[in-house]
């Protein structure tokens, strides 16, 4: 079997076995795709190939400490993780929001998101919440308000509104079971 053909199992066993011709192989087998992907989405060259290479540090950096059974799966979702954060960091636009549920729309056949249940599982889990917590974690997360301005609106101290984001925070920790719906709750809301 040549290089090129050989099973990804078989180039797992070589990564962990620190071969970095295994390494070469799947960066060359992927790179390509990986960016195509991330330019659909954010049409940045340079950003583009930041976020790439990231994701192939961080994978040869953790390549003993992940188990991988999917190797097209994991580097699609580390991609999808490194474009969250992206997002993430930047002020949120509406152009953003639109991008975001492009690459929630645009998951592999191995993982699917629905955003729609994403959006309701959120919004059921945010109104278990006692009613100013919910308020104030509405406020912050969803229409982007500085804990200065709501501590302004209801009269409160800062210090109470991050306790109530901290709560809000912990209490969507802890019923959101689904391990792809944290792990966007995540990003978005920094749990």
């Amino acid at each position: 079997m040549t290089e090129s053909n050989k099973p990804y199992h078989k180039i797992l066993e070589e990564l962990n076995g620190d071969d970095t011709l295994a390494f070469r192989q799947v960066y060359l087998n992927y790179w390509e795709r990986l960016y195509i992907y991330a330019y659909n989405i954010l049409e940045n060259q340079k950003i583009c190939e930041d976020l790439i290479q990231e994701i192939f540090l961080s994978f040869w950096k953790n390549r003993h400490k992940v188990e991988i059974e999917n190797l097209k799966a994991y580097l699609y979702q580390s991609l999808r993780f490194q474009i969250f954060k992206h997002f993430r960091d930047q002020k949120t636009t509406l152009l953003n929001i639109e991008k975001f549920e492009q690459i929630l729309k645009t998951n592999s056949i191995e993982e699917s998101l629905d955003l729609d249940d994403l959006e309701a599982s959120i919004h059921k889990h945010i109104n278990e919440l006692p009613r100013r917590c919910r308020d104030i974690f509405y406020l912050s997360r969803f229409e982007n308000l500085s804990h200065k301005e709501i501590a302004e609106k209801f009269d409160i101290s800062t210090r109470t509104v991050k306790n109530q984001i901290t709560t809000a925070l912990k209490h969507l920790r802890s019923q959101i079971k689904d391990a792809s719906f944290f792990w966007i709750l995540s990003l978005l809301f920094n749990l």
